[in-house]
């Protein structure tokens, strides 16, 4: 069941990092869909200069989630991720807003398969991300307060690896991913320019051990991005943003071919928080997997 559980824990805070670790297959199945539900609320803000404001007011949001993915010509697969979000936000500033997220394609391929049961190599399978600009960015947020952001709002590529093992009633996992996302210009009434990102990555571990059909699992996950300038009318510098996401994950097999998850993440726990919102969250997962 390890194969769900890093797709469970990548939840940026407030709006979303648009890069995620992907659906990849890392079991020996053909395809695979899923349906996910996530609520992730606002408990903090951690400004540039180190210091934490606790939000008072709530400040939350749903999102729904559809992926799957699917082998073809035998080591090489093709995943996507289509995700929702509905945001709610009360106090002086309330409002709420709703829509799609950034879509996401991949492009993935078993470089390091484990046809022998090695009892020390891992499976690995190596990917290509694009992500699309179909969230608006907090760069185009109609009123600058960022309710209608929905993701970064770029296009961007990316490259990543996920490795997998285990052990008998144990297993392990890790993916390393890094993403570089491209300029974009923006013209409303708080941004009059050319937005600049840059590159940014991220390194989740998880481990977990296995009930016979029951799953106990935990996971962290670093994030990274570079500072995001404007250029133009209204320019800005921008500061680098990181956070670290620790979660518990319950697992249940229903058959062979379906599973689900619930999972608690918490970002106000690990890491150096820098310049970025924290936020708590549940994920009920549900997907379905087809044999080869």
């Amino acid at each position: 069941m390890f194969l769900v559980l890093t797709n469970m824990a990548h939840g940026a805070p407030c709006c979303g990092a648009g890069f995620t670790i992907p659906s990849i297959i890392t079991s020996d199945d053909k395809a695979q869909l899923a349906l996910s539900y996530n609520y992730a609320k606002i408990y903090a803000d951690v400004f540039t200069n180190g210091d934490w404001r606790h939000r008072k007011e709530d400040d939350h949001t749903e999102t729904y989630k559809f992926e799957g993915a699917h082998i073809f010509a035998d080591r090489w697969q093709a995943g996507f991720s289509v995700p929702y979000q509905k945001r709610v936000r009360e106090g002086a500033m309330a409002d709420s807003s709703a829509g799609f997220g950034d879509i996401a394609f991949q492009l993935g391929y078993e470089y390091l398969p484990d046809w022998d049961y090695n009892p020390y190599r891992p499976k690995g399978i190596g990917y290509l991300s694009l992500i699309t600009p179909t969230g608006r960015s907090i760069y185009e947020s109609e009123d600058g307060s960022g309710i209608d952001s929905r993701g970064r709002g770029f296009w961007g590529v990316g490259a990543g690896t996920v490795l997998v093992k285990n052990w008998r009633r144990w297993d392990a996992n890790a993916n390393f991913e890094f993403h570089h996302s491209f300029d974009k210009k923006v013209n409303n009434k708080t941004t009059k320019g050319t937005v600049k990102p840059n590159n940014g990555g991220s390194i989740s571990v998880g481990s977990g051990y296995n009930f016979s059909k029951l799953r106990l699992g935990a996971l962290i996950a670093w994030y990274y991005e570079d500072p995001t300038d404007v250029v133009g009318t209204t320019p800005s510098k921008g500061e680098l943003k990181r956070y670290a996401t620790g979660s518990l994950l319950l697992s249940y097999m229903i058959t062979e071919q379906q599973s689900v998850i619930m999972s608690y993440s918490d970002q106000t726990i690990f890491g150096s928080p820098y310049n970025t919102s924290l936020s708590k969250s549940i994920t009920l997962f549900y997907q379905k997997r087809w044999q080869r």
